[in-house]
């Protein structure tokens, strides 16, 4: 079996992942937590929290980290090491914690480092929007007339820009005056990937180069012009650049496709990628955690499709 795994972004958590990081983590782990987000260990989570916290960008950072550490923990032990991982824009951090084999303390402080350095570095109300049905030369035409940035390259005319809100407002409209098929305004809060976020790269860059190196265990195809990389060093420069340079998500999945892998599984949160490829190679099973009840589920389907 060569398995690849995704590892999710932010916008698609909720309730149900919630009641699965309380489930899984430790007091210790717990503990950390709380300084973070202590409505998550209230004795009834607020629904704010759930329906509006949540996507908080110092929120749903750590909190990601968190539901995929676990299920990687979980995963580990039943399946075989897979050929390489994969993630989309903050699941690329958390899959090179989980590759680096850091420990739960360590990958969050990682990953909290980055969350409050892009937090730190928004002026003023962002966001991403989502545009489906738009070519290059007419996606440049947008993102010059409002003073939006290309974020995300998903296919080739499916994009994700960032901006202010007021600028994402604006280009919304004008997607739709350009023949956009679909837009839609993400639930995340700051303009990741973007020129607006540099200088948080910087301080995460001046933060990372002085962090003793771990040793990597699986290779992850970056979703930096689909590279893949082994050592850590290499993966720290890449992560500090992708904080304020888009990504091209397509390239890593057409990457992803080049090395014919047997399976891919979604870590989660949602099936967003897990569709994606399933657009892309049909031919290849693909399937999110999510789509599963339980990891029984999951481990059947893995079973069958060896």
């Amino acid at each position: 079996m060569s398995l690849i795994l995704l590892f999710s972004g932010q916008g698609l958590q909720g309730q149900r992942h919630i009641e699965e990081v309380l489930n899984d983590t430790s007091e210790y782990e717990q503990a950390l937590l709380k300084d973070m987000m202590p409505d998550l260990f209230a004795n009834e989570i607020d629904s704010a929290f759930a329906g509006e916290t949540i996507f908080n960008n110092e929120i749903a950072q750590p909190f990601i980290y968190t539901l995929q550490y676990h299920r990687w923990q979980k995963l580990r032990q039943m399946i075989e090491k897979p050929i390489a991982f994969a993630g989309y824009s903050l699941g690329e951090i958390n899959a090179f914690c989980c590759s680096a084999e850091l420990d739960f303390e360590a990958g969050l402080t990682l990953v909290q480092q980055r969350a409050k350095l892009m937090e730190e570095d928004v002026s003023a109300s962002s966001g991403l929007l989502s545009v489906q049905g738009l070519h290059s030369s007419e996606l440049e035409k947008l993102l010059l007339e409002t003073h939006t940035y290309l974020s995300i390259k998903i296919g080739e005319d499916q994009f994700i820009i960032a901006g202010h809100n007021e600028n994402l407002s604006q280009a919304e409209q004008l997607a739709q005056t350009l023949g956009a098929r679909n837009t839609k305004l993400l639930n995340v809060s700051v303009p990741s990937h973007t020129k607006m976020m540099q200088a948080a790269a910087e301080k995460f860059r001046a933060y990372t180069d002085a962090m003793t190196m771990p040793v990597m265990q699986t290779p992850i195809i970056s979703a930096t012009e689909g590279i893949k990389y082994y050592t850590a060093k290499q993966g720290l420069q890449i992560l500090s650049s992708q904080i304020d340079h888009s990504l091209d998500w397509y390239t890593c999945m057409e990457t992803i496709q080049e090395y014919q892998p047997s399976m891919i599984i979604e870590m989660g949160p949602g099936n967003a990628l897990s569709k994606m490829i399933n657009n892309l190679m049909p031919h290849l099973p693909c399937r999110s955690w999510d789509d599963f009840r339980h990891i029984d589920g999951l481990l059947e389907w893995v079973a069958k499709n060896k």
